[in-house]
């Protein structure tokens, strides 16, 4: 029973697999191949079909082709998200210069910003099994990140995918962000349900997805309509399905291979206009499962050398005519089920003994003008038909006139011969994965076998065509899916021999992957065996590029690197001296590290300069070789070093060989200590370091000095201190440290840059004094707890005030309520905006954001010019003397108020909306947001100039003024001979200068002194009493005013604390309610006339009833 019903099962098993890795729509609908669309600002929606699902990836592969008309500060190429969440599962955009690659919402960004006007293809591969992030432009690599194992292990299932705008799904309606808008045209979006090399990505640019594809069953849109583009790269092709991936049948502990069944050949016989895409691994034209590279045991594929001429009659303008050719070639063989490998094309006119003619010119510039051209490659012909039948075949579907007359081949310019590569030969690989014996296979075939620790997963390896011998070889088995047998720590119990130390590093390399950061023990293992490795090896190329890759990894890591700086420093030495090359010279470059060697001749010696042209954080430095000594750096340098003529007296004598190596170190994280000079002062590595030395010699005491010139990591800052350091092993007991002995630093001319001369080799750097005091992350959270906090506590208490003068007419019948009133609401809109900015950055809208921005700076501006005014107003109340009536005076003061700042924020918004953005606190200037993206002003002109110098000009103001209330205080204390100094009337004064201070903002300027070894101290204080400000006005303007506490007991409060006899309010509040002219008229400027004036404000904004205490401080 069991074996009948097994059959049935398999049956279910093998459909359910179809459906699930089949393409979104069962068949093709019409291609969309040779077609774009065009996003220029209008709505134009292109969202995937919902009948088009992408199921849970392991690992993927994404393509698509773009072609940017317009730049923008950010944009949007594609965006997948999983259903009903608002982070980015899967995503491709650029922003300020940089591609930023999205997986499972983190975003990983490279420095590359693609050229308007020209078609760029985008390629974002991942798997789980690897976890790596790959990203390719054009064919190049420029990102290759590892994904942290923490993150999710599938791509989410059915999911929502747009082109060119990113989306959120609300209530399940979909919503488009708008500002981030792609401006240009996308053509080719393509999904594979594998990961796919950068070999098939350059080789096979053109070939269909396997699970979303370029056709319209698999897109929704209403309004933009594909456009057709002859410039695409790929053109159009007729109808084609996409087949499911092929299913293995394994066994336990022996090695397993995939079995596929031959594919009908297709029976279209219309000529393809060029730009066929081919179909890619596991995929045929038919509905039949079909793979050239099969893994399969059945028969063996047949091998031809291909060498022909062709013309093009048309001159290939904007795009490579090497890719078109290519295209074409693929097309016509896959249409008999053959493929083209190892293509090449070159200039028809080359010579045989011309190297330099006979390069590969494939993406050279040079290539594109020409119209003749020679191409050679192999093809693999899956059929394994007769050969005599086979090179006729090859040669009739080449040798005709093609597209027009484009492309012309004569057949006598095509010559087919066949080749034998043979097998390739059993194998045993030994690996921290385990140890695999390799079986027999044919050529390009692959071998899987299951993983020995987890035999869940499976280790492949292909037997490959080798371009130039045209004989089988194995190439590096896959063994990305097995999990390690080894850990780093068993490395203890290896012993280093000649014979395996290629072995060990690969180990290495391999272990590193898996462990990331390395604890101090298995720090030393790595060290001690890489020199083990270089104690009994002949360093080769290769070897020396693994090991310094490998030296690249631990720089990279989280590592605690100090207790092994200097043993780090003598491998990548040791490496340098020992490397065998037969050229002249030899460069290693790996992410954030360069070696450069050069052998010399002492008697032609006329100096050497090693620079840094380019260098981006976690990318390969671009380094170059000057054969003479120069004074000047070339411009643009990162970091460059010139020796000069004199060392030809420090080579070794005899015949040795004469070597200087250079280092370049992209990374702070080897040299990270700081015991340098005064201990008091504060040293951090301001540049990257570069190193020179000369082999088998200690170069000292020379008598023309070194020139280094490093570019600063942070600008020099006026009063900044920067000093020439140079590297000592011996410092620190041995661990190494900074010195400046033999090193002078000229005096800076740029503060970007700075020149050292010394005399000596060793690695060299620049340190900057960094006394003021950083900010720790401890702080900073204590701050933004402080402004949050504080802030809210103002808010509720500025609503309290306000409600307080709304409700009860009576208080605000005077000008200094009014104002106060005005200031109030400035205030409460500044804090509630200010507590509210990351919460509404958090959504990534950019009108959001720059509308956010410009409310907070709205705000702000307002609250000091409200400052402002009421400075102007006290001045005009008790300064001023004169007997003018002011009509409509508070309404002057709402239009200075609330017109200014407006006039302002209109004013950055007509010059430059972009001078609002999304920014971080470390790139404001703001200590205390912490790290969380805070919507805010960007530029830092418009910083300086709106709110730096307006704050700045208002806080002058009002101390000037401030001063002068006070002595005007201090007048009329002492011409009233009825005044005691008793202390009520010296706690009077305090409260009264106290409420000045924070009505007229004068705790502000605090800002101002936060530098130097205060700089914490000080931010704490601005924090306190600055979020606090709405806090104390309600303190000192409604909780101690005695006319407030009276409307409080009279309308709030009950029983005995109810007041009923208001007589005294409503006899102080007359003066206020008379004629408009007694507000601002003062008729003599004596002393009598200051008190009086004083009395009539104190009246205004205070009750008299009652009081004893003098007019001033019934102001505060």
């Amino acid at each position: 029973m069991d074996s009948a019903r097994r059959p049935c099962l398999i049956s279910v098993c093998l459909s359910v697999l179809a459906a699930t890795c089949l393409p979104c729509s069962g068949s093709p609908g019409p291609s969309l191949w040779g077609k774009k669309v065009v996003f220029m600002g209008r709505h134009c929606v292109w969202q995937l079909d919902k009948g088009c699902v992408v199921p849970p990836l392991e690992e993927l592969s994404v393509c698509v082709h773009l072609h940017r008309e317009i730049a923008t500060s950010e944009w949007t190429g594609f965006v997948y998200k999983a259903p009903g969440e608002r982070q980015v599962e899967l995503g491709l955009a650029g922003r300020g210069g940089f591609l930023v690659a999205w997986l499972f919402g983190h975003q990983w960004s490279v420095p590359e910003d693609l050229p308007l006007k020209c078609w760029h293809n985008v390629c974002l591969t991942w798997s789980s099994h690897s976890e790596r992030l790959r990203l390719y432009i054009n064919g190049s690599s420029c990102l290759d990140a590892h994904v942290n194992a923490t993150l999710p292990r599938r791509l989410a299932h059915n999911g929502t995918l747009t082109l060119g705008v990113s989306h959120n799904i609300v209530g399940g309606v979909m919503e488009f962000e708008n500002g981030k808008n792609f401006l240009g045209a996308i053509s080719l979006f393509r999904m594979w349900g594998h990961e796919r090399t950068a070999e098939e990505l350059r080789a096979q640019s053109c070939i269909i997805g396997n699970v979303v594809r370029w056709d319209n069953n698999d897109w929704d849109y209403q309004i933009c309509l594909p456009e057709d583009d002859t410039n695409i790269q790929c053109g159009a092709f007729p109808n084609v399905t996409a087949s499911p991936p092929t299913v293995t049948n394994t066994s336990p502990g022996s090695p397993t291979s995939t079995n596929t069944s031959d594919p009908v050949t297709p029976t279209e016989t219309q000529q393809p206009p060029l730009g066929l895409p081919v179909s890619p691994t596991g995929l045929s034209t038919t509905k039949e499962p079909s793979d050239l590279n099969s893994t399969g045991t059945g028969i063996a594929s047949t091998f031809y050398r291909v060498q022909m001429k062709l013309n093009m009659t048309m001159t290939v303008t904007g795009s490579d005519p090497g890719e078109t050719i290519q295209t074409w070639v693929q097309r016509k063989l896959g249409e008999v089920r053959m493929n083209a490998l190892h293509f090449q094309i070159f200039k028809s006119t080359y010579k045989d003994n011309d190297k330099k003619e006979t390069q590969r010119l494939e993406m050279a510039a040079e290539l594109r003008n020409q119209k003749r051209f020679r191409c050679t490659f192999h093809v693999q012909d899956a059929d394994a038909r007769n050969v005599m039948t086979t090179q006729r075949l090859i040669n009739d579907l080449l040798s005709r006139i093609h597209f027009g007359g484009e492309i012309q081949v004569d057949s006598r310019d095509v010559h087919v011969s066949h080749i034998d590569p043979g097998s390739c030969p059993e194998d045993t690989h030994e690996s921290i994965r385990g140890v695999y014996i390799w079986p027999i296979k044919d050529a390009q075939k692959t071998e899987t076998m299951i993983c020995e620790k987890n035999s869940g997963a499976r280790a492949s390896r292909k037997c490959e065509l080798d371009g130039v011998t045209e004989k089988a070889k194995w190439a590096d088995p896959n063994l990305k899916a097995c999990k390690p047998m080894i850990t780093i720590s068993d490395l203890d119990n290896v012993t280093v021999t000649a014979n395996n130390s290629a072995d060990v590093v690969d180990m290495i390399e391999d272990l590193l992957g898996v462990e990331g950061d390395l604890s101090d023990s298995q720090l030393a293992t790595v060290v001690q065996k890489l020199d083990e490795v270089l104690g009994v090896s002949t360093v080769t190329p290769a070897l020396g590029e693994d090991i310094v890759s490998i030296i690249a990894d631990i720089l990279g890591s989280s590592s605690n690197l100090s207790l092994v700086a200097n043993d780090i420093l003598g491998i990548t030495g040791s490496v340098g001296d020992q490397m065998d090359f037969p050229e002249e010279s030899q460069n290693v470059t790996v992410p954030s590290l360069a070696l450069s060697m050069i052998n010399v001749d002492p008697e032609q010696f006329q100096g050497l300069t090693f620079g840094v042209s380019s260098f981006s954080t976690g990318l390969a430095p671009e380094i170059f070789v000057n054969q003479t000594f120069l004074t000047q750096p070339c411009d643009g340098t990162v970091a460059s070093i010139s020796l000069p003529r004199a060392l030809q007296n420090f080579f070794p004598e005899g015949n040795k060989k004469k070597r200087v190596q250079f280092h370049f170190y992209g990374t702070q994280e080897l040299f990270k200590v700081m015991t340098y000079e005064d201990p008091e002062i504060n040293w951090t590595l301001n540049s990257y370091v570069v190193s020179a030395s000369v082999n088998n010699s200690n170069v000292s005491n020379l008598g023309n000095p070194v020139v280094v010139t490093l570019t600063h990591l942070k600008p020099k800052e006026k009063n900044d201190k920067v000093e020439c350091v140079y590297w000592e092993f011996q410092k620190n007991n041995g661990s190494g440290g900074w010195d400046s002995n033999g090193c002078e630093t000229l005096p800076s001319i740029s503060a970007y840059q700075t020149t050292c001369h010394c005399y000596h080799l060793t690695h060299f750097g620049v340190l900057l004094d960094v006394s003021r005091t950083p900010i720790s992350e401890a702080d900073q959270e204590t701050l933004m707890v402080i402004s949050y906090l504080g802030c809210g506590v103002s808010s509720i208490f500025l609503g309290i005030s306000l409600l307080t003068y709304m409700v009860f007419e009576k208080l605000r019948r005077d000008y200094p309520s009014k104002i106060l009133i005005n200031l109030s609401v400035a205030l409460l809109g500044l804090n509630l905006v200010f507590l509210m900015d990351s919460w509404l950055s958090s959504f990534g809208f950019y009108s959001l954001c720059i509308t956010t921005a410009a409310m907070l700076h709205y705000f702000l501006l307002a609250s000091f010019t409200w400052m402002g005014l009421e400075a102007v107003h006290m001045y005009f109340s008790l300064v001023k003397v004169f007997n003018v009536y002011i009509p409509s005076y508070i309404l002057k003061f709402c239009t200075l108020g609330w017109g200014i700042p407006l006039v302002v924020v209109s004013l950055v918004l007509v010059i430059e909306k972009d001078a609002y953005g999304n920014v971080l606190s470390g790139d404001s200037l703001d200590s205390l947001q912490g790290s969380e993206p805070f919507c805010w002003i960007q530029s830092k002109v418009f910083f300086y100039i709106t709110i730096v110098a307006f704050v700045l000009l208002v806080l002058v103001f009002n101390m000037v003024v401030f001063i002068m209330v006070l002595i005007q205080i201090r007048h009329m204390q002492t011409n009233n001979p009825a005044a005691t100094v008793n202390k009520r009337s010296v706690m009077h004064d305090l409260r009264a200068v106290a409420s000045l201070t924070f009505l007229l903002g004068l705790t502000w300027p605090i800002a101002f002194f936060t530098w130097g070894p205060a700089r914490v101290p000080m931010l704490h204080l601005f924090s306190v009493l600055n979020s606090l400000q709405g806090f104390f006005i309600f303190v000192f303007h409604c909780l101690m005013k005695e006319n407030v506490r009276k409307q409080w007991r009279i309308h709030l409060c009950c029983g005995r604390l109810r007041l009923n006899d208001y007589s005294d309010w409503s006899r102080s509040m007359t003066m206020g309610g008379r004629t408009k002219q007694n507000h601002l008229v003062h008729r003599f400027p004596s002393v009598k006339s200051v008190n009086t004036s004083s009395r009539k404000i104190s009246d205004d904004s205070t009750t008299a009833s009652g009081s004893s205490s003098p007019p001033y401080h019934q102001w505060a």
